[in-house]
């Protein structure tokens, strides 16, 4: 059980390092509105994090047993999901383009919040992404504490790595790290998301 929670946190830790929405919209916070802006940013995508999970755990407990026809189709559709966006980040080729220059201006931590919180709440894939993992969890039977913990823990972690990463980003070290690492990062989510995708995907195939 120790070791599958690992896998999730660590899958879940590895996206959050891969730059996506998110990081573009905290990085404009920062540079354009400020830090107090940009940790308002932070807390309205953790919120939304949090209201993600909570509805995917509110879904799963609607399902019918683990063991129904239904579960199996829709474990193989989020391991289907997870192969294909860990296939994307393995094939990934970017390039990480940062701006250099900072406006330095003095934005509104509740203007950033709800930003934060309104973006991320609007993107599609932040659901998918959660009931992949938490249909993880419940396959393997994990107990209800299990879940909230897991939830729990992920939500911390948005918010303060969110938090860190603006003010890492000031830091010229830091961002040239970031830019020629970027493909390595991408790998090594696409690599753990591959791993969880198959571990669904094999269960499934294993009870049919």
């Amino acid at each position: 059980m120790l070791a599958l929670f690992l896998l999730v946190a660590s899958t879940h830790f590895a996206a959050l390092l891969s730059p996506g929405p998110d990081f573009f919209l905290l990085l404009r916070a920062g540079l354009v509105n400020g830090l107090r802006h940009a940790d308002g940013a932070a807390a309205g995508i953790a919120l939304a994090n949090l209201l993600s999970m909570l509805l995917v755990l509110l879904a799963l407990s609607l399902l019918p047993a683990s063991n129904g026809t239904f579960w199996q189709v829709l474990q193989l559709v989020g391991g289907g999901y997870f192969i294909w966006i860990g296939t994307q980040a393995l094939l990934a080729t970017r390039e990480l383009e940062l701006p250099q220059a900072k406006a330095g201006g003095h934005g509104s931590w509740l203007l950033g919040f709800f930003e934060g919180l309104l973006a991320s709440s609007l993107n599609p894939k932040l659901p998918l992404f959660y009931a992949g993992l938490f249909g993880v969890l419940r396959n393997a039977a994990m107990p209800g504490w299990g879940l909230v913990m897991s939830m729990g823990w992920m939500t911390v972690v948005v918010l303060f790595w969110d938090m860190a990463l603006v003010r890492l980003l000031d830091h010229p070290r830091w961002r040239s790290w970031l830019q020629l690492r970027v493909r390595a990062l991408d790998r090594f989510c696409g690599a753990l998301l591959l791993a969880l995708g198959g571990w669904l995907a094999i269960g499934v195939m294993g009870g049919v």
